[in-house]
């Protein structure tokens, strides 16, 4: 086994913790894989936390008319809502990525949104 001086130890454990918060913003927009049914995504990190919503493919596949407004995981005591219209279903249905701010979280103190980028 290697033994490490203290100059190593202080440069590993640096990039870890460089790593954590990095991973984090690389998902905070991105697309989970979401189950048989639904796209599922992480909002950005804002306020502390993050939210996550799911897509059901039937609405990307045919949107469904007037759009749709979906809520949000409870998360930090509350949620937030996410509206997407038809044209927004069809453009991620087509491949391109939609962006979208959720509503406020008008809790005192903690007034937020958070962005979500919707994509297949």
């Amino acid at each position: 086994m290697h033994s490490m001086n203290r100059r190593e130890v202080i440069l590993r454990v640096g990039g870890i913790l460089l790593a954590i918060p990095a991973s984090r913003v690389l998902m905070a927009c991105g697309s989970d894989s979401g189950s048989a049914d639904t796209f599922h995504f992480t909002s950005s990190f804002d306020d502390n936390h993050t939210h996550t919503v799911d897509l059901a493919k039937a609405d990307v596949s045919t949107p469904p008319s007037g759009g749709k407004t979906e809520t949000t995981s409870f998360d930090q005591s509350h949620t937030h809502t996410v509206t997407l219209t038809e044209a927004d279903f069809q453009a991620i249905n087509a491949g391109q990525t939609v962006n979208k701010t959720t509503s406020e979280d008008e809790t005192p103190g903690h007034v937020h949104t958070h962005q979500f980028a919707f994509h297949k």
